[in-house]
């Protein structure tokens, strides 16, 4: 039953986050304008990127608190807020990325992690921050790039490297979003709401707003849906897609265990599953804003999660709240570009130096 509950979750994150990723324009249904802004986004060539994900009002159970080192992470946690910034170019294909990660509190820290990544190859520059000296790190490897070469981390694992082919991926999101919005109660799930109402701030120029709505009551029927009509045809469209197994690195035995566990899965598994989900979750709310700008393109969202849960007496609660934007898309975006070859630190230096784990935890 346990595998069967791990894969009820992630499919079900996988439809949620379909969702999540979509935006909305023009006057149709929000089902339909959903589907039209997903398709849209097809044409992204380029984009700048901000965002920032925080996590508020964290409470946790004493059993947690009352250990030392946990308590200090939870104060971090607590205190910490992550934001970025970036760029995305599809042709040749670069992305990089900056995170910031500010800590408030009598641990205050401020340092940012620039990563960049092209279609074989990750850099991600190492900050000058106390922990990596206490792992041993070298002074003369801050500040440079170390570089993590998938292709050939994939052959020394012995598999394949994810293809890194957006239009790919893409055309995955679009059929995904077909079943999807094939089956589900538009009605009971999306709405249209201003972008005033919604909080999206004047300067994001957001014309539509689609919001996406699901408490705790709602997700008995939306699990039920995944798993006796989403699910199967989504296993049926990876089997019947050589490329999009090898992009999400599945193998058809991974799809024929799946669909085992789905066949097995009874009415009554779902209905004792949702009981235990009942009783542990106090409350569950769920809110996504997707904003369209005037060209059609859903370039903001934000998520706020809110929720409470009672394990065998052991209480917990907190809201995570994510906020992404982006704009310049299909502009002439600004990018560092690659590293310069005295910037880089390889994998196989890593290795020398004896911090080999360091780079495969990157």
């Amino acid at each position: 039953m346990l595998k069967r509950k791990n894969w009820l979750v992630a499919l079900t994150a996988l439809m949620m986050l379909v969702l999540v990723l979509s935006g909305c324009s023009g006057s149709k249904s929000p089902q339909d304008t959903l589907q039209g802004a997903i398709k849209k986004s097809s044409d992204i060539k380029s984009y700048s990127m901000k965002g920032s994900l925080k996590v508020a009002d964290l409470k946790l159970p004493e059993a947690v608190t009352a250990d030392p080192d946990s308590s200090m992470a939870l104060g971090i946690l607590q205190n910490a807020e992550l934001s970025w910034t970036g760029a995305y170019r599809k042709d040749p294909m670069l992305m990089e990325i900056n995170l910031q990660i500010a800590i408030k509190g009598d641990l205050a820290m401020t340092f940012s992690l620039p990563i960049i990544m092209n279609e074989q190859k990750m850099w991600i520059k190492v900050p000058n921050i106390p922990i990596f000296g206490q792992m041993g790190l070298p002074e003369d490897i801050v500040g440079k790039f170390i570089e993590i070469d998938m292709k050939k981390l994939a052959e020394q694992q012995g598999t394949e490297m994810p293809a890194m082919d957006i239009g790919q991926s893409q055309k995955l999101v679009n059929d995904l979003s077909a079943i999807v919005f094939k089956h589900i109660d538009e009605k009971t799930y999306l709405s249209k709401v201003s972008a005033k109402d919604a909080g999206i701030p004047d300067e994001s120029k957001i014309k539509d707003v689609i919001q996406l709505h699901v408490t705790k009551d709602q997700v008995e029927p939306f699990i039920q849906t995944v798993v006796t009509k989403i699910a199967p045809e989504v296993i049926d469209l990876l089997s019947k897609n050589e490329e999009y197994r090898k992009m999400l690195q599945l193998k058809q035995e991974d799809l024929d265990k799946a669909k085992q566990e789905l066949d097995k899965t009874k009415d009554e598994d779902l209905a004792k599953s949702m009981e235990d989900f009942k009783k542990d979750v106090k409350s569950l709310d769920i809110v996504v804003n997707t904003g369209v700008n005037g060209d059609g393109y859903a370039s903001y969202s934000d998520a706020t999660i809110k929720a409470e849960i009672d394990d065998n007496g052991q209480t917990g609660s907190g809201t995570l709240k994510v906020v992404s934007e982006m704009t310049d898309i299909n502009g002439d975006v600004k990018l560092m570009g690659e590293p310069k070859p005295e910037e880089i630190v390889p994998m196989d230096q890593l290795n020398q130096l004896g911090l080999d784990s360091l780079g495969g935890s990157l």
